[in-house]
């Protein structure tokens, strides 16, 4: 087994860690947004509009903070980047 096998072995499969990444933000994102519409209905009625606006406004900026690190991911399959591990280790 060479060194690089080994780094394979232990370096987390790109899509695996962009999918551990995006569930956690996701999970982050449902708090959030919960914490965030019940301060706004405990100021008054929201209507059905304004909740699925800020629903809308969650799920942009979820897509917007992981679009650069998403792609990011993708292109940094090479052999002995720790990228996808440290990215892992940080976000998943």
């Amino acid at each position: 087994m060479s060194v690089n096998d080994d780094i394979h072995e232990t370096t987390p499969d790109v899509e695996q860690a962009i999918g551990q990444i995006e569930s956690r933000a996701a999970g982050i994102r449902a708090e959030q947004l919960e914490q965030a519409l019940t301060q706004l209905r405990a100021q008054g009625d929201l209507t059905d509009e304004q909740t699925a606006a800020v629903e809308r406004l969650s799920e942009r900026l979820a897509e917007r903070l992981l679009a650069v690190p998403r792609e990011s991911l993708r292109q940094s399959s090479n052999a002995g980047d720790r990228t996808v591990e440290t990215a892992v280790e940080l976000f998943g």
